[in-house]
């Protein structure tokens, strides 16, 4: 089996970053590397929970195999070459110094021993793959509270633009 972990500390808090993750169809709000995505299950969290994400022009089902509310979720992405008998992406979510460390691990399971090679690269593209998408949770996360704090702002100058127009009028 190849493996790869990514991780990063993000500053925010667990709640923060569990309720994006949890999100599950929600993936193409914040994955630049995901064009599209909806739920494919009735079911919207936990397992058995299953998403249709499109990159380009390929798409690939993703089904939770894990789910610990804020703490772990597995899923197994299907729809990749046979020469892979499973590949699953892993979050996880740990206290960090700055509010939250989450990595990413991607475990691929080659058909046959022979494929192990072949395995071993695509860990390391999804490796590529899978840092990019903690990079885009990193700034979807961090600039919540600076945009938060820049519409508290637009809002007050709203509202002395419209009490100095009613002064005028």
């Amino acid at each position: 089996m190849a493996t790869v972990m990514r991780k990063t500390n993000i500053s925010c808090s667990h709640t923060e970053a569990w309720e994006v993750l949890s999100a599950f169809g929600e993936i193409s709000g914040w994955a630049t590397n995901v064009s599209h995505s909806c739920l494919l299950s009735h079911q919207q969290e936990g397992v058995g929970a299953c998403r249709r994400i499109q990159t380009g022009k390929s798409s690939v089902t993703e089904h939770v195999t894990k789910w610990e509310n804020s703490r772990y979720l597995a899923y197994e992405i299907r729809g990749l070459p046979p020469v892979f008998k499973k590949i699953t992406n892993s979050w996880t979510l740990e206290p960090s110094e700055v509010g939250v460390q989450l990595s990413l691990t991607v475990e691929i399971l080659p058909i046959r021993r022979l494929a192990t090679p072949i395995a071993g690269i695509a860990s390391l593209i999804f490796g590529r793959i899978n840092s990019g998408m903690l990079k885009d949770l990193k700034n979807l996360l961090e600039m919540r509270e600076p945009l938060k704090e820049l519409e508290r702002q637009i809002s007050l100058l709203h509202l002395k633009i419209d009490e100095m127009e009613s002064r005028h009028e």
